[in-house]
């Protein structure tokens, strides 16, 4: 019997959040361990771990919904899921503050680097997002002889994640549905 491939789930947590929305208004209750097992067993992949990736908003800017999303992390923590933050910056353009999410996206295509071809610690990194920005980072690893799979809702998806250079897959309501129960 052959050994089956090993898959670290990168969750882009923003991305992720905001293109969810359009199926279901109450996203926090997913379960990101069966989440990334559903989509390993869809590619018949083991799965080793789930990374989430996410913006912290800074509690000195009186932000409303720091404590609820500290409880969310926490409780991803807590199922075994690997949490990782980059503090959410506010910039004045046209004397209105924006919140950016600076370095994320940077921090998974690394990450993803790092763990499929530096210290081999998957072979496939699958990739729950839509956004086209981590194109580059997924050629690197697919010139090396490695795959990196993406799964995101169809709104938010990119064209060009779709395009038929990696394997991908549009996760539905149904699929959502049955991974609720988490943090």
């Amino acid at each position: 019997m052959e050994k089956r491939r090993s898959a670290i789930v990168f969750v882009d947590g923003n991305n992720w959040y905001h293109n969810v929305k359009s199926l279901m208004k109450k996203s926090r209750g997913l379960d990101f361990e069966k989440l990334g097992s559903l989509i390993c067993e869809k590619f018949g992949l083991d799965l080793v771990e789930v990374r989430y990736y996410n913006s912290v908003p800074d509690i000195e800017l009186g932000e409303e919904n720091y404590y609820k999303h500290m409880v969310f992390l926490a409780s991803l923590k807590k199922k075994g899921v690997m949490v990782n933050t980059r503090k959410l910056k506010v910039v004045m353009n046209s004397g209105k503050k924006l919140r950016i999410e600076k370095g994320v996206d940077v921090q998974i295509a690394a990450d993803m680097i790092d763990f499929c071809l530096v210290s081999g610690k998957c072979d496939v990194c699958l990739l729950i997002s839509g956004d086209a920005d981590f194109l580059p980072a997924m050629d690197v690893i697919k010139n090396q002889g490695k795959e990196v799979i993406t799964a995101s809702v169809s709104r938010g998806y990119s064209r060009d994640l779709r395009s038929g250079n990696f394997r991908y897959v549009v996760l539905k309501r149904a699929d959502l549905d049955s991974c609720m129960g988490g943090a």
